[in-house]
């Protein structure tokens, strides 16, 4: 039984550069920079960076730059979920967009890996030796199966594995994710196709990486009853502000309470330069 308690599904990599002579072109930008400040706000570093020839800043693993013939702009994450609808030019080449559903299991499902790795071998063997697939699996002795649908310099290329063992984070304990990372026309024409559905761009994900699976014979398990709900991407790392605080939560507070009962409140106080500002 691969019954499930929660899935989500959405964008979390997009690449795409802008020509000067494209139409709206500045307003394009605006948006982009937009983004990045939001990003920036959130508590990450921004450092000037130069990519792929686009000179231009990064913050929380994105990327705004320019060159003499346009823009570059890349987000990660679920920051790519978040501001597609933003950032969507009809005139952008799309050199790479990542999509994705992720399913949280209510028991563990440890053979999801091996069992997909099995439905796809046997649907190339059903189809002509041209149209097969090159198929690649990772066995895990801690269980962190990988199975790859596709050759590294194919324009689209699947890759599924169990994010609980990839991640280490609570919130994806019992979770396997399918991903399908689409490349340039390919992507492009993602891109298009997401941004006609906005306010149903989370099915639109969820649909396109299933039938995608589907097509090369792989069932996600458990998806008759996910039902009509499927969440949107969620933010799954902490920004650098959440981090520190957390650190301060865990760490810092705990010795202060212990050195203050030990009487050095004074001591701390002065410290942490907090003297100064009580007296002004």
């Amino acid at each position: 039984m691969s019954s499930t308690e929660w899935a989500e599904a959405g964008i979390d990599w997009l690449s795409c550069s802008l020509p000067l002579d494209a139409p709206n072109v500045n307003q394009w930008r605006a948006r982009c920079a937009w983004c990045i400040e939001g990003i920036a706000r959130e508590g990450h570093a921004v450092a000037p960076r130069v990519l792929n020839g686009y000179r231009g800043a990064s913050t929380g693993n994105c990327f705004i730059g320019e060159r003499e013939d346009g823009y570059w702009f890349n987000l990660t994450g679920e920051y790519a979920n978040r501001y597609f609808e933003h950032t969507y030019h009809p005139k952008a080449h799309y050199s790479r967009i990542d999509a994705q559903i992720t399913a949280k299991y209510v028991q563990s499902q440890p053979d999801i890996g091996k069992d997909a790795y099995y439905a796809a071998s046997d649907h190339n063997q059903r189809i002509p030796a041209g149209r097969r697939r090159k198929l690649y699996i990772i066995l895990g002795s801690d269980g962190g199966d990988t199975l790859y649908i596709g050759a590294p310099s194919s324009e689209q290329r699947g890759r599924m594995y169990n994010k609980e063992v990839q991640s280490q984070m609570e919130r994806y304990r019992g979770c396997w994710r399918w991903e399908v990372v689409f490349k340039n026309d390919l992507a492009s024409e993602f891109a298009a196709g997401l941004a006609q559905e906005p306010s149903n761009a989370t099915r639109y994900v969820f649909a396109s990486v299933a039938n995608w699976y589907k097509e090369r014979g792989v069932i996600i398990p458990g998806m008759h009853d996910m039902g009509a709900v499927v969440l949107p991407k969620q933010r799954a790392v902490s920004t650098d502000v959440e981090r520190k605080l957390q650190w301060v939560e865990r760490q810092v507070s705990p010795t202060i309470k212990y050195l203050c009962e030990l009487g050095f409140r004074d001591r701390i106080v002065e410290l942490l330069g907090l003297d100064g500002e009580s007296k002004g």
